[in-house]
């Protein structure tokens, strides 16, 4: 019987052959280095027992409930979902998996193009630029994301007034009749701004706090070496009215925007008695002091 005749291929259709392969294997490596975009549900990162998103490092029960670390240290081994004792392992397979994941910022939809690994989520967030900011400025209804307290204030705010002081002397600021702040510039140095708050009590016996902050032109948050460079300063606020004056005297808060509402650790109130007498619906007349700490 006649053998089958077999077809060898030569060598240079091996080597060809050879080279397509590579080629293709290290396409297709290639393509499994490649990130992909993937939906989940969200309580698929949640915590079995808190439902509290999922943070390294994980544990799993043999029913295959996971549980974050933070209700492991504060519950013990046992799983708090099915109750199984002694079970909880570390579930690396997880953990791997978030390793490798990474999610939009939360204020993507403000402007925030960041792709952050999921574990670090919650810290970009607390300093992202595009978070809502608050303004100090009572009855504000334009809150802003993704710009200093500085521009939102010189945008949104038309109505505050602008002065002029001289560093190292007292300079003299006539306050309108309900005015909420005043921008306050330094004549030598035009990156210097300061807000001067106009805050009206609603205490029965009524008056006025006012405080004072530095702001900057960047909404980032400053490192200590560059915000020491820049240098703080130093003011004093003085109020004339019926019955003597007021003053305080204190150093900058320097502020590029507010994650939370500002609450001044220093301010000076002045009742509402001390003005009316003069100066009612005039506004009333103060005196600033600035000078380089």
């Amino acid at each position: 019987m006649a053998r089958e005749k077999r077809c060898v291929p030569r060598a240079s259709e091996m080597q060809s052959s050879s080279g397509k392969k590579a080629r293709v294997d290290g396409e297709s490596a290639a393509h499994d280095k490649r990130a992909i975009t993937v939906t989940v549900e969200p309580e698929v990162l949640e915590c079995d027992v808190c439902f509290g998103p999922l943070t390294p490092p994980l544990y799993q029960c043999i029913r295959g409930h996971i549980t974050c670390s933070t209700c492991i240290a504060e519950m013990g081994q046992d799983c708090q979902w099915c109750h199984a004792p002694e079970t909880t392992m570390r579930c690396r397979v997880m953990e791997h998996f978030l390793a490798g994941l990474s999610v939009p910022c939360s204020f993507n939809h403000k402007g925030c193009t960041a792709m952050v690994p999921y574990g670090e989520r919650k810290a970009h967030e607390a300093t992202c630029v595009h978070s809502p900011c608050y303004c100090p400025i009572r009855g504000c209804s334009s809150p802003y994301s993704g710009v200093s307290l500085l521009d939102h204030l010189e945008h949104k705010h038309p109505e505050i007034g602008r002065t002029c002081v001289s560093r190292g002397s007292l300079s003299p600021v006539k306050m309108r009749d309900g005015e909420p702040a005043r921008l306050v510039y330094l004549a030598d140095d035009d990156r210097a701004v300061l807000l001067l708050v106009v805050d009206r009590s609603e205490v029965p016996a009524g008056g006025t706090s006012l405080w004072m902050v530095r702001l900057r032109a960047e909404p980032e948050d400053v490192k200590e070496e560059e915000e020491g460079d820049k240098g703080e300063l130093r003011y004093k606020i003085m109020v004339a009215g019926n019955g003597g004056v007021l003053s305080l005297v204190g150093e900058t808060v320097s502020v590029g925007r507010l994650t939370a509402p500002y609450r001044p650790t220093t301010f000076l109130f002045v009742p509402g008695a001390m003005l009316d007498a003069h100066h009612e619906g005039q506004g009333f007349p103060l005196l600033i002091f600035t000078e380089l700490k």
